[in-house]
């Protein structure tokens, strides 16, 4: 479990990932070096992990909730392993048994419109049913984890093995394709 030096040290770097030790130190009243130890060892037994997140706002992003319900638990399962891998997930976790939820995010609301049309998550086999609510970037938390590719090489996508240039969507500019594909025309 977490203790209360723990707890303070989290607080610490929640509120400004970049403090230096040396000022947690004074915060909390013991030495950056134990600090440092402390937060190696949350890292090591994965209770926390330090990640740059990105704001949705001032990137223009559009976001959407989606909800699906699946036929059965085994291919809940085989949509998750599939879908952990997009660029566009920011949120991805199962409910019940039998329902998935994910948040998603797009350049543009075509973009966005595209995905959850034509390649994403609701189109696979085994789902009953779907909702989707779209809307702004949160307002917390207000930095997410967007997945930044630098390296553009992949000519598929990696949760659907789709080509984008392939795709009706893509070929009509209705849609900027995945960010981890060489075809990608967005920003991410």
């Amino acid at each position: 479990m977490l203790d209360e030096l723990d707890k303070r040290i989290i607080e610490n770097i929640q509120r400004n990932g970049r403090v230096p030790l040396s000022r947690i130190s004074e915060s909390v009243g013991i030495s950056h070096v134990a600090i440092k130890r402390r937060l190696d060892k949350l890292q090591k037994n994965d209770w926390v992990n330090i990640s740059l997140g990105l704001n949705g706002e001032k990137l223009d992003l559009k976001i959407a909730m989606v909800t699906v319900e699946v036929e059965n638990y085994g291919r809940l399962e085989k949509l998750l392993d599939q879908f952990e891998k997009c660029p566009r997930m920011v949120y991805l976790s199962s409910f019940g048994g039998s329902k998935i939820v994910a948040i998603i995010v797009g350049e543009n609301l075509s973009t966005l419109e595209s995905v959850l049309g034509t390649c994403f998550l609701r189109v696979k086999k085994g789902v009953r049913g779907s909702t989707i609510d779209i809307g702004r970037p949160p307002r917390y938390p207000k930095f997410l984890p967007i997945r930044i590719i630098g390296k553009k090489t992949k000519r598929k996508t990696p949760c659907g093995g789709i080509e984008c240039r392939k795709c009706k969507r893509f070929v009509e500019e209705e849609c900027l394709g995945c960010p981890t594909t060489r075809y990608y025309r967005g920003h991410l």
